[in-house]
């Protein structure tokens, strides 16, 4: 962003963050959608796009960014516990995301095929499996970004403070009075 537009429109790091992995979430998603177009109709690459399959590009990208605000905090957590909830943050996006925009492009019958057009594309094609996990990493890394700057601003400087006499509990300091 230039930094007249970060000036005008003042969002902070974290902020930018979020909106940048929302933005690649929705293009990478959209990405998969006009795949699974390809799959669906090959001619579709040398045609232009009918009216209804830009749709099911645009369903792709909105379920995706739908599926990513849908997963709460599973992504940008730190340490051992926070790589198992981005791997499972990963899944979340990916299969729900493909539920909803099949969902939005096809009732019923899209509710059911879209994971399935997204699992055998995906598997079909072990580089765009790899891409789409690299993708995930970096938005787990900007989603980092906004969560640490998000607990700086909510935690009280005392919890960050070691060996500070209100940084426990009472419970966990070992005196019950």
């Amino acid at each position: 962003m230039r930094p007249f537009l970060r000036k005008k429109i003042r969002l902070s790091e974290g902020t930018r963050a979020r909106a940048l992995a929302f933005l690649l979430v929705a293009l990478s998603s959209g990405a998969l959608g006009f795949l699974a177009v390809l799959h669906l109709d090959q001619t579709a690459l040398f045609d232009r796009l009918t009216g209804y399959q830009w749709w099911i590009v645009t369903a792709s990208a909105l379920g995706g960014v739908i599926a990513l605000f849908l997963s709460g905090d599973r992504l940008g957590q730190t340490g051992l516990n926070g790589t198992f909830r981005a791997a499972a943050g990963g899944l979340w996006v990916t299969f729900v995301g493909a539920l909803i925009g099949g969902t939005l492009g096809l009732p019923l019958y899209g509710t059911m095929f879209g994971p399935f057009i997204v699992c055998v594309t995906l598997l079909g094609t072990p580089v765009l499996l790899m891409l789409w996990i690299v993708n995930l990493t970096g938005i787990h890394i900007l989603l980092g970004i906004y969560q640490r700057e998000r607990d700086s601003i909510f935690t009280p400087a005392r919890m960050t403070m070691p060996d500070h006499p209100d940084s426990l509990t009472v419970r966990l300091r070992g005196r019950f009075t």
